[in-house]
């Protein structure tokens, strides 16, 4: 029996391995590695490529980024381990993180990462084991009465406060009249809970009050008066992934979530197999950035664990999980080692840096670029199987389409493993002609690229039959 040609004109949905292919959304794919679906509405294009600006301390893991802001100054700053004796804050000599670079404040604990905001015109530091300091722009000063606990500092109602993993809140007197200095030197502080077992890791001033982060909790703070208990007991093991774009974003062992206004809600369903892949061991070194659009959470090398996905065993490096905040379409990007991030509001340029001292741009041209190296990005997008209605039947295809521009040729089988090996079928302007007898049928595009990226619009199957038996 022959049955009419199956159309795919939409891939905008994004990744979805979460559900099985009968429950997918029409326009969602099983796989798009290093692709984006933004750029042009409906098509999955090759994403974008990063740029070195420059390298901080060679082969040293930058810990932090931060831009120092007041009035119209911008000083660029980078928290990078010294060897393996330190840590120290640099200044770049240009903006954009571009260098050359310059050491600030020396010698503080190794292995230790360091949290900023900008306040009353200074860039404050803190990092839970040293005295704290104040930059000017200029040169760094100790922070009179301040607590070496403190880690993670925010402002809030005219105030500096600053979390530390102790789980104490501890806050400055208010700004004075000029709005350049605190009224006095008084600290206060009280606890959250403390010594309940749970390190604090992160403070967020958001939708008017403050939220707390433990390792498994949040709590809401209004005021200096009130009891905070925590909402849900859900929260992150690292500090440095919790993003705010509108609302907040962050890591947690059980998934990615989103915090508005209620309680946060898992958002990562999608993209479960690279999380469920991750090492144990990232979970306290996740990473999140934003740019205009996206949302990324690095989470390190992933080996896909589960039996049943089309690539297990297949190990992708230096995954990030991209999440566009508008449309809710999943990404995965591979080789971005994005240990820490930046986002440049004045221009909405996005920073990472890395475990070898560099810091990149992203969103520059289509290829990685590394100094003289440049890096093709690898694209893969996997749509998902069909069976066309009829699981239990075989079913011969004799062409299948894929419309866009790319390339590579079209790969097609009646299995998974067929779209794994190379040079399967080779395209004609986007069109595979060839007998394919299966329950199932699957397609793919691979590709690298160092220039024009891929673009995928359209998945046609045609000249379909079924058989009530395998010919």
């Amino acid at each position: 029996m022959n049955i009419p040609r199956i159309t795919r004109q939409d891939c905008s949905g994004g990744v979805q391995r979460k559900t099985v292919a009968a429950m997918k959304k029409g326009n969602q794919v099983l796989h798009a590695q290093n692709a984006e679906f933004d750029s042009k509405v409906g098509a999955a294009t090759g994403r974008k490529g990063s740029l070195k600006v420059s390298t901080v301390v060679a082969s040293s893991l930058i810990r932090n980024l931060f831009i120092y802001r007041h009035i119209s100054i911008r000083k660029f700053l980078a928290l990078s381990e010294d060897g393996a004796t330190n840590t120290d804050v640099w200044l770049s000599a240009a903006a954009d993180f571009a260098g050359a670079w310059s050491k600030t404040l020396e010698d503080w604990t190794t292995a230790k990462r360091a949290f900023f905001e900008n306040f009353i015109g200074k860039a404050f530091i803190f990092n839970g084991v040293d005295a704290p300091k104040q930059f000017d722009g200029t040169t760094w000063a100790a922070v009179t009465n301040a607590p070496t606990t403190g880690k993670y500092p925010a402002v809030f109602n005219q105030r500096l406060y600053v979390l530390g993993e102790d789980d104490f809140l501890n806050y400055s007197d208010v700004c004075d009249a000029t709005g350049l200095a605190f009224t006095s030197t008084t600290w206060a502080n009280r606890g959250i809970n403390p010594y309940d077992g749970q390190k604090g890791r992160g403070l967020v001033n958001h939708r008017g009050r403050l939220v707390i982060f433990k390792e498994e909790s949040i709590y809401r703070y209004s005021n200096n008066t009130n009891e905070p208990e925590s909402i849900i007991d859900i929260g992150t093991h690292s500090d440095l992934s919790i993003v705010k774009f509108n609302n907040l974003y962050f890591h947690h062992p059980t998934g990615i979530y989103k915090l508005g206004v209620g309680d946060p809600i898992l958002i990562s369903q999608a993209v479960e197999k690279y999380l469920d892949g991750m090492s144990t061991a990232n979970w306290e070194n996740v990473a999140a950035g934003r740019d205009l659009r996206n949302i990324y959470m690095w989470i390190g090398d992933v080996t896909i664990n589960d039996p049943f996905e089309f690539d297990y065993g297949v190990t992708y490096t230096d995954v990030v999980l991209a999440l566009n905040v508008f449309t809710g379409a999943w990404s995965v990007f591979t080789n971005w080692n994005a240990r820490a991030w930046a986002f440049d509001k004045d221009n909405g340029n996005a920073y990472f840096a890395t475990a070898a001292g560099k810091i990149f741009k992203i969103n520059t041209a289509y290829a990685d670029v590394d100094g003289t190296t440049i890096k093709p990005i690898d694209f893969g997008l996997v749509f998902h199987p069909e069976d066309l209605g009829y699981p239990e039947l075989y079913k011969e295809l004799g062409k299948v389409v894929i419309g866009g521009q790319y390339q590579s040729g079209i790969r097609m089988g009646a299995s998974s493993d067929k779209i794994l090996q190379e040079g399967q079928v080779e395209k004609i302007a986007g069109e595979a002609n060839a007998s394919v007898v299966g329950k199932e049928i699957w397609a793919a595009v691979y590709e690298s690229y160092v220039d024009l990226p891929p673009r995928i619009k359209d998945f046609i199957l045609d000249k379909i039959s079924l058989y009530d038996e395998r010919k």
